[in-house]
């Protein structure tokens, strides 16, 4: 999961550095994580550039496919994909997700301790027995994906999928190196049905023996045991002798995909790794294109593949820009465009991998990501379009692209502002409201959000119905928490529980000033909770006064799980209705979830909403029967917006936005500032003005649907550099922003603490939200060369020390520290544990004159953040 809300006037030859919050995990029953996956946002905003970038740099090899020739062996030209014959085949599909491979959440099940692949068939093996735990899992298999799939795979136009699979699939679990009966029967299967429609087949290996992650994708989470166990990894390449020599001539096989996200140890490790399978691959078959996978989005590791001798392959990325916490401040439109237009220089993106994979003269594939969940799902929603010309910009340099993922299931049902799946099940009437999970917002389904409790992205507060008779006692849990090393920024406020037609509030102290009335549950790891929260920049949207506000407590590491909840009583026969307000602020990997139950809570028990699921632990077999066959027979909710824009000869005009204004200039008067620019052609256009406080930052909407090119703002605080820029927006878009204009810079009195965002010049770096302690935003994406640049003033002549706040997923030779141009500290960092896994290193002393002074961070290696630096005298 990156974070990305990047600065930098050129994209970075590795995407690896600074970019990654944490593996996310499935926790507990709810949807707390999804995939674990490289987000490569990509919006640049150089402080410097004037450019304009309506449109991109032009694609380095627009694919053009000729009709007419049928399904050939398919091998690589260049950075083209190609048939027998030469010619170019346009590859555009997704994947087969929780088929072969499980993901929990989804297919809306799991909680008591059952999770993944993993728990799933221990319990049932346990329960049953280990012949009848292998007629479920088939049971399951032979339903998730059924003919009718492969004809709405053909409806959206796809011509190749990329299929998961995990280990046992193939190899008997209780006998290595020796083929299951059944080994080949549902890749098989899958071969025989695409090529039927014209559709092609990537061979991906999910999950391979002992886990390549620690991930639930692998098929048991919390492992990661490949890299060190000599026997799994003689044991895969057994594995992928039997796959190879299985498929060698089978030309609707497009190519082998030998680990995905092989992310667990090292890079330099993945690449052996890799380069291994690929020979085991390349002694049996010579003919099929086999995948490079990146390592957390770099493939710098690889080299040149023809270099190293390399013949026939195609790199793979998993770009997922926005939907793992990084840019929380940005809408889905401007981070999706950000990396399909390619930023505000026009190198970024799209175009930095265009012009990357040009030089290495190798095709790629775009094997995993997600545009358009939680943008809407209609015919005209953004949701549908983004996802559309997401495909169609891949296409035109080329690339093969494979979403994740075709199917989502969930207990209720509906594609709702659209989920992850292209289809979902139909909406599921069945369920009473008002049990179980009545709101939900996260960082997965919108970053940053801020919305009352009816407008919740992810579930909006139904009204609650009371069934039965009598008086009912239930629970409402207010349930807060986030991933290991990331940090919730929460706040609640005005929370209601009416009866409609009384108006009585059931609910005590909903409006907080205390903790009366709330009971603290913890669930894992420990939260803190300030009930008198009173910082306005915190307070969600309609809040009075004091309200709730959720943090991580210093010390506590690893996931963080808890509620606060009290007790209620409804009537039955009665409907109430649920309000409230929430804000994720600048939360990274979190959730915020709001659940009715029955039961009490319990210490240490996950709440989840169990209203529909199947509880593996206890039901009978054929209730698992049962829901394992639902999936086979449960209508179809078809995301209308992907069904229209991914055929359609109609223009998507989701990117016709305005040009950048230019030649905007600021005149300061006393704590005004006078702005002026040049007037952007087009029709209907309209200005909006930004104000930052950091270089390089979108920052605050201060004015918007301006017709004028000038605006004027005032009561500036002198103490404060003010960076501004302008954005045309038209009937489609806003277009990007102006190159900057700013107030004075200011000198910043040292000793003192000082924000790594807070530069006043950069070049070449990304800044993303922290999973620090305290939030914030950090600085990363360093490059050799790249710097960022503060100016500071010395309080006196002395010699000074800088303790510096870092973070590195592998480690790195570091940076270099200036002061006006001279160097007087280097700084290497070893494996902090993660990008956002911060450690204090302190640097040695140097001595320094008062007076005013510019401090520069130049990196020499890369794969390094930066939250905070603090200058001290000593």
């Amino acid at each position: 999961m990156t974070n990305h809300n990047i600065l930098q006037p050129l994209f970075k030859t590795s995407l690896l550095g600074a970019c990654i919050v944490g593996l996310i995990s499935c926790g507990g029953g709810s949807d707390h994580g999804v995939r674990a996956s490289t987000n490569l946002s990509s919006s640049t905003s150089s402080v410097a550039s004037s450019s304009s970038s309506s449109s991109s740099v032009a694609p380095v090899a627009a694919c053009t496919e000729s009709d007419g020739e049928g399904m050939t062996m398919l091998k690589t030209d260049g950075t083209k994909w190609v048939k027998a014959s030469g010619n170019q085949v346009c590859l555009k599909g997704t994947n087969l997700g929780n088929w072969l491979v499980q993901e929990f959440w989804m297919m809306g099940q799991g909680g008591n301790g059952v999770h993944d692949q993993c728990t799933l068939e221990a319990k049932l093996t346990e329960r049953f027995g280990y012949e009848e735990k292998e007629r479920l899992i088939k049971l399951f298999r032979d339903n998730w994906i059924k003919e009718r799939d492969f004809d709405q795979l053909q409806a959206f136009g796809f011509n190749v999928i990329r299929l998961p699979i995990l280990w046992s699939v193939i190899e008997d679990e209780k006998n290595p190196k020796t083929l299951r009966p059944d080994a080949w029967h549902y890749i098989d299967w899958t071969i025989a049905e695409a090529k039927k429609r014209g559709i092609y087949v990537i061979l991906d290996l999910h999950g391979a023996l002992g886990g390549q992650t620690p991930n639930d994708h692998t098929g048991c989470s919390g492992q990661n045991k490949y890299w060190s166990t000599p026997e799994y990894q003689e044991r895969t390449k057994w594995l992928w002798e039997q796959i190879a020599t299985r498929y060698k001539d089978e030309p609707a096989v497009a190519a082998f995909d030998p680990l995905n996200e092989p992310w667990g140890s090292t890079e330099a490790d993945m690449v052996t790794r890799v380069t291994e399978l690929y020979q085991v691959i390349r002694a049996i078959d010579d003919k099929h294109i086999v995948m490079l996978p990146s390592h957390y989005g770099s493939i710098e590791g690889y080299g040149n593949p023809a270099e190293k001798g390399m013949t026939n392959v195609a790199f793979e990325l998993h770009p997922y820009p926005g939907l793992f916490g990084d840019r929380p401040n940005d809408s889905h439109f401007d981070i999706h465009r950000d990396w399909l237009k390619c930023g505000n220089d026009g190198k970024g993106g799209v175009c930095f991998w265009g012009t990357k994979l040009d030089a290495l003269k190798t095709p790629m594939l775009m094997g995993e990501f997600q545009p358009w969940q939680g943008a809407g799902a209609g015919e005209n929603d953004l949701g549908g379009k983004m996802g559309g010309i997401t495909y169609d910009i891949y296409a035109s340099y080329g690339w093969a692209s494979t979403s994740w993922a075709y199917k989502l299931v969930s207990v209720a049902g509906g594609q709702g502002r659209g989920t992850w799946g292209m289809v979902t099940n139909e909406i599921n009437t069945s369920l009473d409201t008002g049990v179980g999970l009545i709101t939900k917002a996260s960082t997965w389904d919108c970053n940053n959000w801020n919305s009352t409790f009816a407008e919740a992205c992810a579930k909006k507060a139904p009204t609650i119905k009371v069934n039965g008779t009598g008086s009912k006692t239930y629970y409402l849990v207010v349930k807060t928490g986030a991933n290991g090393g990331a940090n919730p920024d929460v706040t609640y406020d005005s929370i209601s529980l009416k009866n409609t037609a009384t108006n009585e509030e059931v609910l005590v102290n909903g409006g907080f000033g205390s903790g009366s009335g709330w009971t603290e549950l913890s669930i894992s790891g420990s939260l803190n909770y300030n009930y008198s929260a009173a910082d306005a920049t915190k307070a969600p949207t309609g809040s009075e006064g004091s309200f709730l506000h959720i943090t991580r407590p210093d010390g506590v590491s690893g996931e963080i799980n808890g509620a606060v909840y009290q007790q209620i009583t409804l009537q039955a026969g009665q409907s109430y209705t649920f309000s409230g307000t929430f804000k994720g602020n600048t939360s990274v990997n979190t959730w915020a979830e709001i659940y009715l139950i029955e039961d009490a809570p319990v210490a240490g028990k996950d709440v989840v909403d169990n209203a529909g699921k199947v509880d593996f632990t206890t039901a009978p077999v054929e209730a698992i029967e049962a829901l394992f066959k639902s999936y086979g027979e449960v209508g179809y909710d078809v995301n209308a917006g992907l069904a229209k824009w991914l055929v359609t000869d109609e223009h998507n005009d989701v990117f016709d936005y305005p040009e950048r204004p230019t030649n905007l200039s600021l005149t300061l008067t006393g704590t005004n500032a006078a702005l002026t620019w040049n007037p952007v052609a087009g029709n209907g256009i309209t200005y909006n003005v930004y104000r930052a406080t950091s270089a390089g930052a979108k920052g605050t909407l201060v004015a918007e649907g301006l017709t004028a090119t000038s605006f004027n703002d005032s009561g500036l605080n002198p103490d404060e550099t003010y960076y501004y820029s302008i954005a045309a927006k038209n009937s489609i878009a806003e277009g990007y922003t102006s190159a900057q204009a700013n107030t004075p810079l200011l000198y910043v009195p040292v000793p003192a603490k000082i924000e790594a965002e807070k530069f006043t010049a950069m070049n070449g770096i990304q800044t993303e939200a922290s999973g620090d302690i305290g939030g914030g935003t950090n600085v990363g994406h360093f490059e050799a060369g790249d710097y960022i640049e503060f100016k500071i003033k010395a309080e006196s002549d002395g010699n000074y020390t800088i303790d510096y706040r870092l973070a590195s997923q592998t480690g790195s030779t570091g940076f270099e520290v200036l002061i006006d141009d001279v160097v007087v500290d280097t700084m290497d960092l070893e494996a902090t544990g993660g990008w956002q896994t911060y450690i204090t290193k302190t640097g040695k002393s140097f001595a320094m004159t008062a007076g005013n002074h510019t401090l520069r961070f130049r990196s020499i290696g890369k794969e390094w953040n930066l939250n905070w630096f603090e200058i001290k005298k000593q």
